[in-house]
């Protein structure tokens, strides 16, 4: 979300706000001053009362219809991106190992140990770091990828139903942090030109670079962080 929409939703909570509190003291103050009540003034206090107790159910109404179902959407959209990255990681990860497997690593059979092994980044580089060779360490993937074959293509589908997932997200003013906002753009636009690329020796680095990325916690950007970066931002937008 821009930091314009920004302000104009703190300016609309910030509208509510002070209406609530006119309407709280429309009604307490004849509460706390009784005597205001008396003579001439009788009915414009009751006046401010019947006001005070609409403002009160207009600010109850208004806060359950908008914001509350507002924060409801907006949560199933965060989660809703979450949950397909989630499912898109761990068919990658099948891809990976068959791949690989493919490329000429008998060691490694598409088990579900494995794949839940190449979801976690210790795990991940104990199977895929180090190598010299096209059919050892991550060269054996790479070379697959080389061709459209079956785990190219499903790795593509699964990159391709996250990002309009994403998409639903950015277009859905579902991102509250400006730089949360600007890192997922760009990883939209990241992944709609890794799919525009197709398969080949030199189209397929941005995939494989990318892949890589995910499971090993390390980028040519931020260097070795340990973590899934893509992760840790989704996981920082719930609410």
């Amino acid at each position: 979300m821009s930091s314009t929409q920004l302000t104009q939703n703190w300016r609309q909570l910030l509208a509510a706000s002070l209406f609530a509190s006119l309407a709280a003291v429309s009604i307490t103050l004849p509460i706390i001053f009784p005597d205001l009540g008396n003579g001439r003034s009788e009915a414009a206090i009751n006046a401010a009362i019947s006001i005070g107790t609409g403002g009160v159910v207009s600010f109850v109404f208004y806060y359950v219809v908008n914001v509350s179902s507002e924060r409801t959407r907006i949560r199933l959209l965060q989660e809703g991106v979450k949950r397909t990255y989630q499912n898109a990681k761990w068919d990658i990860a099948l891809a990976v190992l068959q791949a690989s497997r493919k490329g000429g690593r008998r060691d490694l059979v598409s088990t579900t140990d494995n794949i839940e092994k190449c979801l976690t980044i210790a795990g991940f580089r104990s199977l895929f770091l180090g190598g010299g060779e096209s059919y050892e360490g991550f060269y054996a993937f790479q070379n697959q990828m080389s061709d459209p074959t079956y785990e190219f293509e499903k790795i593509i589908f699964n990159l391709n139903v996250f990002r309009r997932a994403v998409d639903r997200l950015i277009g859905g003013d579902g991102i509250r942090e400006e730089s949360a906002y600007n890192y997922l753009l760009q990883l939209s636009i990241r992944l709609d030109r890794i799919e525009r690329n197709g398969a080949g020796y030199d189209e397929s680095k941005l995939l494989c670079a990318f892949v890589w990325e995910i499971f090993s916690g390390y980028n040519s950007v931020d260097g070795d962080i340990g973590y899934d970066k893509i992760e840790r931002t989704i996981e920082s937008l719930i609410l």
